[in-house]
């Protein structure tokens, strides 16, 4: 039975760099993928400029029907603006369900010729090669891996997608209305950037390490049911037990790991958040109670 030959880990920053910069180059690999599904790609980010725009227009709504109808007691202006909140979120819902169904059928898609395309490479690689990788490796790659892939690639992309409009649309908006105001609104920016790269850091070798157990973990499930006649014939029973309980805590202290370090990190950037929108509603209200703002 072949065993993977794991080498000795470096946490400096060279390799930090390596893997960030190998990250990176696996994103890019995966969105070529999408090259074959231009409509669907097209059409969920359509779906997503208009679902965003609906969403920034909601607001402005409520802006209007305040301004210009509840402070004046205009009813025809309230009627107004309430319609343009329902009809605000009939489009939001419409093509946040299409920008939803288009993504998810171009994962699919992607996962479908990933999962060909790795199957095919394995097929023609040496033999060599199997001497060296366990098959538990093998199966994980083209299945939890894949999945992982079809996962960024029908959500992840979406949210990042839908996180840099919204933030570019609210920008323009703001600075639309208080230059100040917005630079208020936009001085926690930088730096939740800064810990979301650092996370993104940390938490890629993490993640990086739960597959590898996964496909040890498997590779030992692999290797014991094929030989499960020969384990019992020779009273390995408690000895192959213990060979997989051991994987299995790794995979446990790993992913736990990876918890610990979400843990660690987004309550502090949703503090900081909730700091920025402190700052923002002292300011706002500094400048409507000077007359700057309405």
């Amino acid at each position: 039975m072949a065993r993977r030959r794991d080498g000795g880990s470096s946490d400096g920053p060279s390799d930090g760099q390596e893997n960030f910069a190998g990250g990176l180059g696996a994103v890019r690999r995966a969105l070529w993928y999408l090259r074959s599904y231009k409509g669907e790609a097209f059409g969920a980010f359509v779906a997503l400029l208009l679902s965003s725009a609906a969403s920034l227009a909601t607001p402005q709504l409520i802006a209007y029907a305040i301004d210009s109808g509840i402070a004046p007691r205009h009813l025809n202006v309230i009627l107004l603006a309430v319609g343009g909140l329902v009809a605000a979120a009939l489009v939001r819902g419409l093509f946040q369900f299409l920008q939803g169904y288009l993504a998810e059928r171009a994962s699919q898609g992607v996962a479908y010729d990933l999962r060909n395309d790795l199957f095919a490479k394995i097929e023609r690689l040496g033999f060599g090669y199997y001497d060296r990788v366990e098959t538990g490796q093998l199966i994980a790659r083209l299945t939890s891996d894949v999945e992982q892939i079809r996962a960024f690639v029908g959500s992840g992309v979406v949210q990042l997608a839908a996180a840099a409009v919204m933030l570019v649309g609210t920008t323009l908006l703001l600075f639309s209305l208080d230059w100040q105001l917005a630079l208020v609104a936009l001085s926690i920016v930088p730096v939740i950037f800064v810990l979301l790269l650092r996370f993104v850091r940390r938490i890629g070798p993490l993640f990086r390490g739960v597959q590898q157990t996964l496909g040890r973990l498997n590779a030992t499930l692999q290797e014991d049911l094929a030989g499960v006649r020969v384990i019992r014939t020779f009273a390995r029973e408690d000895y192959e037990s213990s060979r997989f309980r051991s994987v299995n805590d790794e995979l446990l202290e790993k992913n736990l790991a990876t918890v610990r370090t979400f843990s660690n990190n987004f309550p502090f950037i949703f503090l900081l958040a909730n700091l920025g929108t402190l700052a923002i509603i002292l300011f706002g209200g500094l400048q409507v109670i000077g007359g700057n703002l309405s």
